[in-house]
């Protein structure tokens, strides 16, 4: 075989090959794949998004890929990994009903389609922040925290079903009705109360009620 054939011959065979990820440049965006002996050159890796639109997902070491280089010109290939091996399966949940991601600290981002529900899911110690301006929601596994320059729940009804702590000033425009728990006091305030109408206790009229004057027995005057 004359030099020109056997080279054509190297690059047909070079155009596409199966090897695995080796090594992963992140600050560069660029890996390296071995295929049988040989490692290449760094190379870019395929992702969906690279344009004002972008997409970061780096292959992982070990992850089989795909090294694709035009006219077998390994110095201009590229890598597209993404490949289901034994090492590496597929994301847990049901292939026909799920569409999922998993990350290797545990988390992870299922969609089952047949029962319509979406889950994102992070481990212990972890958190979860959506993030609009000033606006954060902040999620963990202790609590989640609201921060907001104003709230508006616009609801029928609410339950709480523990305890609620108003730091500030709480106004209310439509009443106010409740009841103590078993053998407890309903309300207890520490401080005056101001009411610009009556208070009445039981049948008893603050402003209205009356009693019989100590000295001639007769009934005082409404109080002012």
């Amino acid at each position: 075989m004359g030099y020109e054939a056997g080279e054509a011959d190297r690059r047909l065979a070079c155009i596409v090959q199966a090897g695995v990820i080796a090594q992963v440049d992140h600050a560069a965006a660029r890996c390296t794949v071995t295929v049988g002996d040989w490692t290449s050159d760094w190379l870019p890796w395929w992702t969906r998004a690279a344009g004002r639109v972008r997409e970061w997902r780096p292959p992982s070491p070990g992850e089989q890929a795909l090294l694709i280089s035009p006219s077998g010109c390994l110095e201009a290939g590229f890598v597209l990994a993404g490949f289901y091996t034994d090492q590496h399966g597929g994301a847990n949940g049901d292939a026909d009903a799920q569409t999922a991601t998993d990350y290797p600290d545990g988390a992870r981002e299922h969609y089952d389609h047949a029962a319509h529900e979406y889950r994102l899911a992070v481990p212990e110690g972890g958190q979860i922040v959506l993030q609009v301006g000033d606006t954060s929601l902040t999620l963990r596994a202790d609590g989640a925290v609201l921060k907001a320059p104003q709230l508006r729940a616009d609801v029928p009804a609410s339950t709480f079903t523990g305890n609620a702590l108003v730091e500030k000033a709480l106004a209310f425009m439509g009443g106010l009705s409740g009841q103590g728990a078993a053998g407890g006091t309903a309300v207890a305030i520490q401080g005056g109360i101001k009411a610009t109408d009556d208070v009445v206790a039981g049948d008893v009229s603050l402003r209205g009620h009356s009693h019989m004057e100590q000295g001639d027995g007769a009934p005082v005057g409404e109080p002012f």
